[in-house]
Order: structure tokens, then C-alpha cells, then sequence
């Protein structure tokens, strides 16, 4: 019972820790729409696989975290050109409008989907692998055992085995 308020406490907490980080992005995000609206629109724009995260359900913690981490750094390399190149909102456009600079924004979100979805399925994949390779190994040693034991090797560790609890 205690386990359950414990498990429902963090459950609340997390969730209002989570309403907190909201709040702060939304706050920053309206003073930068009022006070720098070109670098803001390419940063919406760059960062749009990471609000999709935020919006889906997700049992890995730390998961729409490391997308928004990856994420921003593929835009703010491009956020730096748009500053090189002068903030106006005809440069913002033109930046949005190159494919290369989109192709650098979502790199990084990219790069987290294949860290957070491929990278587990290949480990799986090389532990089933080394896996496969034991059990066949171990399977040329019984083989091996019962040749030179014979069968009835086999058979009284069955006995042995059934008279265990």
C-alpha cells in the first residue's frame, strides 16, 4: 500500500516538474518571439521533432530529453549562421527554405531517434548473437559427453533432475 502513495507521489512530482520545465520554455519562448522573432521562428521551426517527443507517450525517461538535447544542437549551428548573415526575417525565410540547413537542423534529431530506438535493437541483436553461439557450444559439449559417457549418462541426470524439489 505504501509502495503504491510512493510510486503515485513521484508520479505527481514528476509531472509537476515536468509542467515547471513548460512553463519556463513557454515563458522564454514568448520573450524571444517580442525581442529576437527571426532566430526564434528558424528555432520553432529547427525544433519540431523535439515538440512531437514532448507530445507522445513515452515510457523511457530521459527519452524527449535527449531529443531536445540532439535536436538543439543541430539548430543552433544554423541559429548562428542566421546571426552571421544578419537577423531579419528575410534571412530566416532563406534559411528556411534551404535544404541543407533543415537537412542540419534535423540531424540531430535524427541522431537521437537511432541512439534511443536502433541502438537498443542492435545490442539486442549481438546479445542474442553471443547467446546463440553458447547455447551451440554447449550443445557440441553434451554432445561430446554423451559420446563418451553414453546415453545412460543422459538419462540418470533426468532421474537426478525429477528428484530435486
Amino acid at each position: 500500500m505504501a509502495n503504491k502513495s510512493k510510486k503515485a507521489e513521484q508520479a505527481t512530482e514528476s509531472k509537476m516538474g515536468q509542467n515547471f520545465i513548460i512553463v519556463w520554455i513557454l515563458v522564454l519562448s514568448g520573450l524571444g518571439i517580442v525581442f529576437v522573432p527571426p532566430t526564434m521562428l528558424v528555432l520553432i521551426a529547427g525544433m519540431i521533432p523535439s515538440f512531437v517527443a514532448l507530445l507522445l507517450p513515452n515510457d523511457r525517461p530521459g527519452g524527449p530529453a535527449a531529443m531536445m538535447a540532439f535536436n538543439l544542437a543541430g539548430v543552433i549551428p544554423v541559429i548562428g549562421i542566421l546571426w552571421e548573415r544578419g537577423q531579419t526575417f528575410h534571412e530566416a525565410f532563406k534559411i528556411l527554405s534551404d535544404v541543407y540547413m533543415w537537412l542540419a537542423m534535423l540531424s540531430g534529431a535524427g541522431l537521437a531517434v537511432f541512439l534511443a530506438w536502433g541502438v537498443p535493437i542492435v545490442v539486442f541483436a549481438v546479445y542474442e548473437m553471443q547467446a546463440k553461439a553458447t547455447l551451440g557450444r554447449l550443445q557440441k559439449q553434451r554432445a561430446k559427453l554423451i559420446e563418451e559417457w553414453g546415453g545412460q549418462f543422459v538419462t540418470d541426470v533426468k532421474d537426478l533432475e525429477q528428484e530435486q524439489p
